[in-house]
């Protein structure tokens, strides 16, 4: 299970060369919007490609026409993605011990097999890389570790993590761990435990970001407290504009502002989706109390409400709604770009997969932006974050 499930991926999408002959037919800000996203440096903050590439030997340097996917090395190119951090998922039922650790190894080894077999990509630690491996041409390939779960409650795992090249850690997945609460799942220990804060401390030692996604909201603040370097929220949105436990609060934007930090927007329909009111999240937690269920299934629940009421998905607008909250509550420089790509089952109208990624540059422009701002949205924040949490302290957003 990722982020959303096993469930199969959307119809197919229109052609890459198509789509963008479409933008820059739509008026005169398309061409302008695909040179400027030409030449921003694109980072991606969670992309779930690396399950498909253990699970199935998913070949991430073939162009994929079936669409069985969200991303591939040239659909990176084509969509302008110079960077992304591939996410190291490790499912709750590996438990907390030594198969989970196993499982994230497997997973490393399998994204570095292949990125080590092209001349297309090349696996990146440090901001620095991401500028020299795009400035060759080339896609940077950044880990980031899933479920804290897979840690095995120990500093010292982490230390070997790190030292594979894992840069961010999200601190839970859907479940509560032994050493911090989830979102989706019971609260065992209010927040952080005494362990918890010697891992967020480590992370910071080992120069690895601390991810607040999917965490509960007293892990969330119980980790800033501790942090000395910024964090990321590698893949969440605007809980104002779609009410569920795994989007952030204004109260958490200010926080992560605060403390220096990012905010990543997901894509994910079932977290962007105006139509999915509170009503709509009301009655998902119904279903899940008489079926006996937990949040872990909160997205089975809302989808079945989705399909009662019939209610529309999601757009590329409601994605740039969630961008523009987020940079009116924390500020411009503390927004960027999570897709979740490959790891949820319904993304919206017009994002259908990492080539549509121009039309977000558009669609900022459309709305406003200036070119300085959206370069930050677009790669600059979290480049910024990347080099402030490791030993490059102090790099610009460029």
């Amino acid at each position: 299970m990722r982020d959303a499930g096993p469930v199969p991926l959307p119809a197919p999408v229109q052609d890459t060369l198509c789509a963008q002959d479409t933008l820059r037919a739509q008026d005169s800000l398309g061409d302008r919007a695909l040179r400027l996203h030409d030449r921003t440096l694109v980072v991606e903050g969670h992309v779930d490609t690396p399950t498909l590439m253990l699970d199935e030997d998913y070949p991430v340097a073939r162009r994929h026409t079936d669409r069985r996917a969200h991303l591939d090395l040239p659909r990176m190119e084509e969509g302008g993605l110079d960077a992304a951090f591939f996410s190291i998922y490790v499912a709750p039922y590996y438990g907390n011990g030594a198969r989970a650790v196993g499982r994230a190894r497997a997973m490393i080894d399998a994204v570095t097999r292949q990125v080590e077999a092209t001349d297309e990509a090349e696996l990146a630690t440090t901001a620095g890389d991401v500028r020299r491996i795009a400035r060759s041409g080339r896609a940077a390939i950044l880990l980031g570790l899933e479920g804290g779960h897979a840690l095995a409650a120990s500093p010292d795992t982490l230390r070997a993590l790190a030292d594979a090249g894992i840069r961010y850690v999200t601190l839970t997945h859907v479940n509560t761990n032994r050493w911090a609460d989830s979102s989706q799942d019971e609260p065992r220990h209010g927040g952080l435990t005494d362990l918890g804060r010697e891992m967020v401390r480590t992370m910071n030692e080992e120069d690895v970001l601390v991810d607040l996604a999917h965490v509960s909201d007293a892990t969330f603040f119980d980790a800033l407290a501790v942090s000395t370097a910024p964090v990321i929220v590698s893949h969440s949105s605007c809980r104002h504009l779609t009410p569920t436990v795994r989007n952030v609060s204004d109260e958490q934007l200010r926080a992560v502002a605060e403390n220096g930090g990012v905010v990543m927007i997901n894509f994910f329909d079932a977290m962007v989706n105006p139509a999915l009111d509170r009503t709509v999240f009301a009655a998902a937690h119904r279903q899940l109390e008489r079926e006996a269920k937990g949040l872990r299934s909160l997205w089975s629940a809302v989808y079945d409400v989705k399909r009662a009421r019939d209610l529309p998905g999601a757009t590329l607008s409601d994605v740039l709604d969630h961008i523009d909250h987020a940079v009116e509550v924390a500020g411009v420089d503390h927004v960027a770009l999570g897709s979740d790509f490959d790891g949820v089952f319904d993304l919206p109208q017009g994002l259908e997969d990492v080539t549509r990624l121009p039309w977000i540059t558009y669609g900022l422009l459309k709305r406003g932006y200036t070119e300085a701002e959206i370069t930050k949205i677009l790669g600059g924040n979290t480049l910024r974050v990347l080099g402030a949490a490791g030993r490059e302290g102090g790099e610009g957003s460029g």
